[in-house]
């Protein structure tokens, strides 16, 4: 038998919720912390998930472990909706348990853009203040399988990750996709559609697939 998952949302798109500022209560009620003056436009997607072996299939969901899991700065714009004309969608805010084991860790700080981006945590993601978003980027801190033995016993034990961060007053362009270990350094640009699966320093541009260096600021 394969890996389980289940899932708790806090917030979704497709459930409607009953008054201004109903986003960020029902946020707070589930153990985020949302920093002062951070806008919610429209409802994002977010997720705590539990990713559980066949030996513990039973091992009960507890949303306890994710309070605290994911943290939002203040100043922050937050766009899920369909009015922007560019193609984007719902931010997605996901944090993920492997069995009983520790949550993934969402942190994002002041004055962040986050337009239709998404952000998958086994281990940590890390946003420092004044990062902008284009539409349509992924970050995750993990492949979320292993290269071998899918669908065998033991699966979710074996998934690896590791910490993504991004530096104060980065830019990063829409569609850019930022893959498990990687670190942008400051004020650095990604261009559109980049891959970056390596390590970015500070005051730099980059693009490409693999990103590499073009520029530096």
């Amino acid at each position: 038998m394969t890996c389980t998952y289940e899932n708790i949302y806090p917030v979704r798109p497709d459930v409607p919720l009953e008054y201004e500022g109903a986003v960020k209560d029902a946020l707070v009620n589930h153990g985020l912390k949302i920093g002062d003056d951070t806008v919610f436009v429209d409802v994002p997607r977010v997720a705590f998930t539990q990713v559980k072996d066949a030996d513990v299939a039973e091992l009960p969901m507890d949303v306890g472990d994710f309070w605290g899991a994911i943290k939002i700065g203040s100043g922050c714009y937050i766009e899920s909706g369909c009015n922007p004309a560019f193609h984007s969608q719902a931010v997605k805010l996901t944090s993920v348990q492997v069995n009983d084991g520790i949550p993934g860790q969402i942190s994002i700080g002041d004055n962040v853009v986050l337009q239709g981006v998404a952000i998958v945590a086994y281990d940590k993601v890390e946003i420092g203040d004044d990062v902008v978003f284009g539409p349509l980027v992924t970050i995750m801190d993990s492949s979320g399988h292993p290269l071998r033995g899918r669908g065998k016993p033991g699966e979710a034990r074996k998934i690896t990750a590791a910490p993504v961060k991004i530096g104060k007053g980065a830019w990063i362009g829409t569609g850019a996709m930022i893959l498990k270990g990687v670190e942008i350094g400051a004020g650095s640009v990604i261009g559109a559609r980049s891959v970056v699966y390596d390590n970015i320093p500070p005051n730099c541009v980059a693009v490409g697939n693999p990103a590499q260096v073009v520029k530096m600021l």
